[in-house]
């Protein structure tokens, strides 16, 4: 599909119609751009074989296509989540589930962290936790101000676009990674701050840990774990799942990093993580970069 007919045109438009309409519509287009994803769905679904063999052909082709039309639902939130202004607007668009891990620890004084892998539409989280009066701030790799990861124009362009208007809802500072990270431990006195669990990569400063993860060995960025046990912060994770009734953030009881390793810490997470994959694989957008994870392994 046209990427600027797309961003420039399409989803601004279906966001205006009312918010069940707006997505079945956003679920259609997914549909309706199957060829366009045709290499991608082969890659996911072989993806997919590795870890659920026993599932056929088919009932992996189903999942993939519920990925992709939860990629078109996931681009349409970028002008949806705007029109949200009332608590109850907030409350049809995306229900908290034991946010009481967050509020409670922020009541208590503690720094949080709150952490998720790239799963459901994890963005969301935060347009619910400042309608309950919690500000939240994050890093990001595509907050930069040049285009280093070599996107098509009109997709680096919606990504800026979107990060803004995210920073704007969710009340807290927008890092970019890579830099400075003393930012970070300062945001943290006043905010809470998500980091993602993310696929390694080269030149990251953190380290990666090699972890136990559907069925074989994978690398992860120590990112999270650094992070929160230098600032002594809790990290509660987290995860958004997508239902006939909407969208559910749902949050976990808090880790203290204190008497935990950064391995111990990033072992906890990818735990998680790994439960929500194998319930709902069809919700996790990191399925192509499986073979990276595992390929790293072997090569540390």
């Amino acid at each position: 599909m046209n990427l600027e007919l797309k961003y420039g045109f399409l989803l601004p438009l279906l966001a205006r119609f009312p918010q069940g309409i707006a997505y079945r519509l956003a679920s259609l287009l997914g549909r309706f751009s199957r060829a366009g994803y045709a290499a991608e769905k082969a890659s996911v679904i072989k993806q997919m074989h590795t870890v659920f063999a026993e599932k056929s052909h088919d009932e992996l082709a189903t999942s993939a296509d519920y990925f992709f039309s939860m990629v078109e639902r996931e681009a349409l939130d970028t002008w949806f989540f705007r029109t949200c202004k009332t608590q109850k607007q907030v409350d049809r668009f995306i229900q908290l589930e034991d946010f009481q891990h967050v509020t409670d620890a922020r009541q208590a004084g503690r720094r949080v962290v709150i952490s998720s892998g790239h799963f459901g539409r994890f963005w969301m989280a935060g347009v619910g936790m400042q309608a309950q009066g919690v500000s939240v701030g994050t890093i990001t790799r595509d907050g930069g101000e040049t285009n280093e990861h070599g996107l098509p124009e009109a997709e680096y362009q919606y990504r800026l676009k979107k990060l803004a208007w995210l920073q704007q809802c969710f009340g807290g500072p927008f890092l970019v990674e890579g830099d400075s990270a003393r930012p970070i431990y300062r945001a943290l006195d006043e905010y809470v701050m998500g980091l993602f669990i993310d696929v390694p990569y080269i030149g990251d400063k953190n380290g990666c840990v090699s972890l136990p993860f559907l069925g074989g060995e994978a690398r992860f960025p120590l990112g999270p774990a650094k992070v929160a046990k230098r600032a002594s912060a809790l990290i509660v994770p987290f995860y958004v799942f997508e239902s006939r009734a909407g969208l559910k953030a749902g949050f976990y009881p808090a880790i203290d990093t204190a008497n935990l390793s950064e391995e111990e810490i990033m072992q906890q997470l990818v735990g998680t993580l790994e439960q929500q994959i194998l319930a709902f694989p069809e919700q996790w957008w990191l399925w192509q970069a499986l073979p990276l994870m595992r390929q790293s392994t072997g090569s540390s």
